[in-house]
């Protein structure tokens, strides 16, 4: 069986512009001297990124004692304005436990306390992160999480050309589960890294179909030269 340059070329064009109208944009945001509000200074660096297609979420934080008595921590973010002054039930909140590595998400209240889980108490899914002594590093995919509503100002855990932070790390945490869900969670002390409209990175990313169409175009010419 042949496949024809008329068949090829057609195919590499649509290739072509799949590439060019469906590029992912990763959003990347760093600050390599954070340092918070409240208690005495903990962060030593704060970094995210965000894939506007596949909406995978990153945050690693680093602190700067080592070890560190930070066991807590809550998280919320958007595309621009600080999240604290957001709409009711428009963003998610992450809620991260250190002694357990637990990281559990509600949607966010738009209060400035850490009441979600309780008020309105919205829960939407638990995952895991991973932390030493003096950091630790979320990797989510938040697809389920930002489409729990289909209000166009729910945005849950997103950001791209510019980001809003409200994070919040705790000392004498105390985290008590219902399952999956938070049933207690207070703390003795907190320390906080608010930021509003800061620029990140773009960095351009071929959708995996490209690649798809890539692999399928060489093994149509490889057939191709085998029956010449």
């Amino acid at each position: 069986m042949r496949f024809s340059i008329k068949i090829l070329f057609p195919l590499m064009l649509c290739m072509a512009g799949m590439s060019q109208s469906a590029l992912a944009d990763l959003f990347v945001f760093e600050d390599l001297s954070a340092n918070n509000g409240g208690f005495a200074d903990k962060l030593d660096s704060v970094a995210g990124s965000y894939n506007d297609i596949s909406e995978q979420f990153t945050w690693d934080v680093e602190f700067n004692a080592d070890p560190t008595d930070v066991d807590g921590f809550w998280l919320v973010v958007n595309n621009g304005p600080n999240p604290k002054s957001s709409n009711t039930n428009e963003l998610a909140i992450m809620y991260g436990d250190l002694d357990t590595n637990i990281l559990t998400t509600y949607v966010y209240n738009g209060q400035n306390s850490a009441s979600s889980w309780s008020n309105p108490g919205i829960y939407l899914q638990t995952d895991s992160f991973t932390s030493d002594s003096n950091s630790f590093s979320i990797d989510l995919n938040a697809a389920a999480i930002n489409d729990w509503s289909s209000n166009p100002l729910y945005t849950g855990i997103s950001f791209d050309e510019n980001i809003g932070i409200w994070f919040h790390i705790s000392t004498g945490s105390n985290f008590v589960y219902d399952g999956n869900e938070i049933d207690l969670y207070n703390f003795s002390s907190q320390g906080w890294y608010d930021r509003a409209n800061l620029t990140t990175t773009s960095v351009p990313e071929p959708f995996s179909f490209s690649l798809l169409m890539l692999g399928l175009i060489g093994l149509f010419a490889g057939r191709r030269k085998r029956v010449l």
